[in-house]
């Protein structure tokens, strides 16, 4: 899903996603559910994505476009759909904090390790703030 070389998410042969690509163009690949823009007039603007489907997993992703080029991509890996019973039902702060393990594997699996590489960066990392566990791809 991940090219460890690129940093393109690729999605399906037909669905990659880019560094510096626009609002547009992601949009067109209608990934998932619930495809909302929002744009927060600072030069950023943020479109969500949730249930997007790579084999066993469901996605929930927030790409991040800086004056319409993207920069940054906030992906969750899910077991069950977003918004689903079972899936709401087992969040908790605890949860959160039990996931980090699981999305630093999955970084592993997709692109051998975490941190710096010459497309950017991605780590997995608990948010305090926010009580998640999220895997961020920041690119140069």
């Amino acid at each position: 899903m991940i090219n460890p070389r690129t940093g393109n998410l690729l999605f399906a042969p037909s669905q990659c996603v880019r560094a510096g690509d626009s609002v547009e163009a992601v949009l067109a690949l209608g990934l998932g559910e619930a495809n909302d823009v929002n744009d927060v007039h600072t030069g950023w603007s943020w479109l969500r994505a949730s249930n997007v489907r790579v084999g066993n997993d469901f996605l929930a992703l927030v790409f991040g476009f800086y004056h319409n080029r993207l920069q940054t991509v906030l992906l969750d890996v899910l077991p069950a759909l977003v918004g689903t019973a079972s899936n709401e039902a087992a969040w908790s702060e605890q949860a959160a904090l039990q996931r980090l393990p699981a999305l630093q594997h999955w970084v592993r699996s997709e692109v051998g390790r975490e941190g710096q590489f010459p497309w950017g960066s991605i780590t997995a990392d608990y948010d305090f703030k926010n009580v998640t566990s999220s895997i961020t791809i920041r690119y140069a």
